[in-house]
C-alpha cells in the first residue's frame, strides 16, 4: 500500500520493527461500518436465502404418485381376476384345488402390492449420498449436505479467489539473472566459510541472504529463504556491519568487514548512486511487464543480480484451470483485490482470457459478480480462502473453500478442501458429477425394476406359464431391488480422481532449481518460458505502461 490507499484490519507494516517502519492512519469507519461487519452481514444474508433440492424433490414427488399408483393397480389386479374367473374367461382349472377365486386373485393382488415397494427408490438417493461423500472425505473433500453435491454437478460457472487460492500467498524468488562480477570479486570471496560450492550464484546468494536476515520486509525473507533453498538451511551466513534499512526501498550493509552489498527496487538503487546500465534496465523491464517486482542486487557498488519477486502459483493451478475449462466445460473467472498488473500477469500463466480477470474487487464486488452471473442463469462456484472471500462463498450455488484459509471462510463454505490443493477443485467437481449420474441411475433402475416385475407379479403370463409369483418370492424380489441399489451406490468406493496434467510452469520452475545447482542462471532457463508470452506481453505494454 502506498500514502492514500484504502487498509483493512489485515492490512500489514512489514518493516514495523525499524525506525521509520511506523504507519499513521485514519479511521472511517467503526462498528457496524467497518468492514468486517459489512462482510458477516453479507454472509448473513447469502446463507438466508431458501436453497431448493430438485432431486429430493423429484424422489418425493415420483413416490407419491408411485406409491397411490401401485395401491391401485394391485386393487385392479384382484378385481380383474376375479371378474375373469366369475365370467368363464379364465377356467376354474387354471386354479390350484385347494384355492377359492378370491383367495385366487387376492394372492396376486398382494404379489404386486408387495413386488413394487418403493424401497429401492427411496434407498437410491442416501446411499448415494453417504457413500460419496465417504469417499470425498478419503480424498481430502468434505460436503456439507446432499445439495450440494446436486449443485455442484451443475457448476458451469467458476469464480476463483486469486491470493493464497490460485497462488502460494506470500512473495517468492522467481527470476535470479546474474548480470555481471568482477574477476577480482570473486577472487576475494573464493574460500568464506559456510559457502557449499564454487559457484558464482551461490556466493552471491550468501552476501544477498548475509544481509538480507536482519531485514523484516517479506521480499527480504523471499531472498533468505531463496538462497536456504540452494545452500541449506544449516549455512553459516555472517552477520553484516553498518546495516541500514530504508522503508519501502532496500537494504544496505558491510560484509566480512569490506565487501558492500546493497539489495532494493530502482528508486533504492538511484540513492545508492549505482549506475543502471541498459542490460539491467532492460531485465528489470521484463519482471515489470510480467507483473513481478524487480530487485537489484549491487556488490562493491556494482550490480550484479536483478531478482524478480513475486506471488507464484501453487502446482498443479495453471493445469487445474485448464481442465476445468476443457475437460469439463466450466466457464472460468479469476476476481482478485490486486492490482490489474499483477492480476493480468497471473492470468497469462494460467491462460484466462484478460475479459475473465477482474481486479482491485472489494469483498461486495465479489458477491455482485457471483450475483451477475447467476442472474445469468448460470450455476456458480466460487473457491476462496480468506474473510473477504467468505461472502461471495455464502452468495455461491456450490462455496468452495480451502482448509488453509481463514475460518469465516471455511463456515461459509459448502465444501472445503482439506488440503487446500487446487486439483481437488476439479475433483469436488467431478465426484459431484459422479454422485448425480449414480443417483439417476439408481432411480432409473428402481423404476424399470418395477415395470418390469410389476406385470410378472399381476400374473400377466399366468395363462402361458401356469406359474405365478407368489407373495414370499415378491417380497424376496422387492429385497433384491434394495440390494441392487445398495451394492450399485457402494460401487462409488471404486471412484479415482481425474488425472491432471503437470504445471508447465511449475515443472520448468523444478528444472531450473536442479539447473542451478550447476551455474546455470535462472534467466537463461526461463527465456523459453518468456517467449511463449512476448506476443502477450508486448500486445499489453501500452495498457501496463498507463496501469503502473
Amino acid at each position: 500500500k502506498t500514502e492514500g490507499s484504502i487498509v483493512l484490519g489485515g492490512t500489514i507494516c512489514s518493516e514495523s520493527g525499524q525506525r521509520a517502519g511506523a504507519a499513521f492512519v485514519t479511521v472511517t469507519g467503526v462498528g457496524a461500518s467497518t468492514a468486517l461487519s459489512q462482510i458477516v452481514q453479507l454472509v448473513q444474508e447469502a446463507q438466508n436465502r431458501n436453497r431448493e433440492v430438485p432431486i429430493q424433490n423429484l424422489a418425493d414427488k415420483v413416490s407419491g404418485i408411485f406409491v397411490p399408483t401401485v395401491v391401485a393397480l394391485s386393487t385392479i389386479t384382484f378385481m380383474v381376476w376375479y371378474a375373469l374367473i366369475q365370467g368363464g374367461v379364465v377356467p376354474l382349472s387354471f386354479l390350484p384345488p385347494d384355492e377359492s377365486p378370491a383367495t385366487f386373485s387376492l394372492l396376486f393382488a398382494i404379489a404386486v402390492l408387495v413386488i413394487s415397494c418403493p424401497c429401492s427408490l427411496g434407498l437410491s438417493l442416501p446411499t448415494a449420498i453417504m457413500m460419496g461423500t465417504g469417499v470425498g472425505a478419503q480424498h481430502g473433500i468434505l460436503f456439507k449436505g446432499g445439495e450440494t453435491l446436486e449443485s455442484g454437478a451443475k457448476v458451469d460457472s467458476l469464480v476463483f479467489d486469486k491470493t493464497g487460492t490460485l497462488t502460494l500467498g506470500k512473495p517468492g524468488v522467481t527470476d535470479f539473472n546474474i548480470m555481471s562480477i568482477e574477476e577480482s570479486l570473486l577472487n576475494d570471496l573464493k574460500g568464506k566459510i559456510g559457502i557449499p560450492s564454487t559457484t558464482t550464484k551461490n556466493y552471491l546468494l550468501w552476501l544477498l541472504a548475509s544481509l538480507e536476515r536482519n531485514s523484516e520486509h517479506p521480499l527480504a525473507g523471499a531472498v533468505v529463504t531463496y538462497a536456504e533453498e540452494h545452500l541449506g538451511e544449516d549455512c553459516d551466513f555472517q552477520q553484516p556491519s553498518d546495516f541500514t534499512a530504508l522503508t519501502g526501498r532496500g537494504a544496505s550493509g558491510t560484509i566480512n568487514g569490506d565487501i558492500k552489498v546493497a539489495v532494493g527496487n530502482r528508486a533504492f538503487g538511484e540513492l545508492q548512486g549505482l549506475k543502471i546500465s541498459l542490460e539491467v534496465e532492460n531485465a528489470m523491464q521484463r519482471l515489470e511487464r510480467q507483473g513481478k517486482t524487480a530487485i537489484l542486487a549491487a556488490v562493491n557498488s556494482t550490480i550484479c543480480v536483478v531478482m524478480g519477486i513475486a506471488d507464484e502459483l501453487k502446482p498443479g493451478a495453471s493445469a487445474s484451470v485448464k481442465y476445468l475449462k476443457d475437460e469439463m466445460g466450466i466457464d472460468v473467472w479469476m476476481v482478485t483485490g490486486d492490482n490489474r498488473r499483477t492480476a493480468r500477469a497471473i492470468a497469462r500463466q494460467l491462460d484466462l482470457p484478460m475479459e475473465r480477470v477482474i481486479a482491485e474487487a472489494l469483498p461486495a464486488s465479489k458477491v455482485a459478480k457471483v450475483q451477475q452471473l447467476q442472474e445469468q442463469g448460470c450455476i456458480v462456484a466460487m473457491v476462496g480462502d480468506g474473510v473477504n472471500d467468505s461472502p461471495a462463498l455464502a452468495q455461491a450455488n456450490v462455496g468452495l473453500s480451502l482448509g488453509t484459509g481463514a475460518e469465516i471462510a471455511c463456515e461459509a463454505s459448502d465444501m472445503v478442501l482439506i488440503r487446500g490443493n487446487v486439483e481437488d477443485v476439479c475433483t469436488a467437481l467431478d465426484l459431484s458429477r459422479v454422485i448425480l449420474q449414480r443417483i439417476r441411475l439408481n432411480f432409473m433402475w428402481s423404476l424399470v425394476y418395477n415395470c418390469l416385475s410389476i406385470p410378472i407379479a399381476a400374473g400377466v403370463f399366468y395363462p402361458m406359464t401356469h406359474a405365478r409369483c407368489p407373495p414370499t418370492a415378491a417380497a424376496l424380489a422387492m429385497a433384491l431391488s434394495s440390494i441392487s441399489v445398495v451394492l450399485s451406490s457402494i460401487a462409488l468406493r471404486l471412484y479415482r480422481p481425474p488425472k491432471i496434467g503437470p504445471n508447465l510452469v511449475q515443472s520448468a520452475r523444478r528444472h531450473q532449481l536442479s539447473n542451478n545447482s550447476s551455474g546455470e542462471t535462472q534467466s537463461d532457463l526461463t527465456e523459453p518460458l518468456l517467449a511463449q508470452n512476448e506476443t502477450d506481453i508486448e500486445s499489453n505494454r501500452e495498457t501496463t505502461v498507463e496501469e503502473c
